[in-house]
């Protein structure tokens, strides 16, 4: 395995970052948060990438959707599992 350089290194803490800043910044201006709150994740995910390209402009970010399932579940959100999974907890604002 090659080493990570702290350039490289720099980087990679810099897009975790920039991507923990959107997701975070989505869900405060998009998101209701509440336990009886549901949302699909296609319908979440669709707004979400939205959202992504347009602050963003990068439309290459590597495993969006799964970096994004796992940052709700690491934040404490839960879904059910399957082929359609929900989201509990939170759902878009409406606007």
């Amino acid at each position: 395995m090659t080493p990570i350089g702290a350039y490289t290194m720099d980087i990679v803490l810099d897009t975790v970052c920039t991507f923990d800043k959107v997701v975070n910044q989505f869900l405060a201006e998009y998101c209701e948060i509440g336990e009886d709150l549901r949302i699909t994740d296609d319908e979440l995910f669709h707004e979400f990438r939205q959202y992504w390209l347009q602050v963003t402009h990068d439309d290459h970010y590597p495993a969006l959707l799964g970096q994004f399932r796992v940052y709700l579940t690491e934040h404490g959100y839960r879904s059910s599992s399957g082929k359609h999974p929900e989201w509990y907890g939170l759902t878009l604002r409406k606007r």
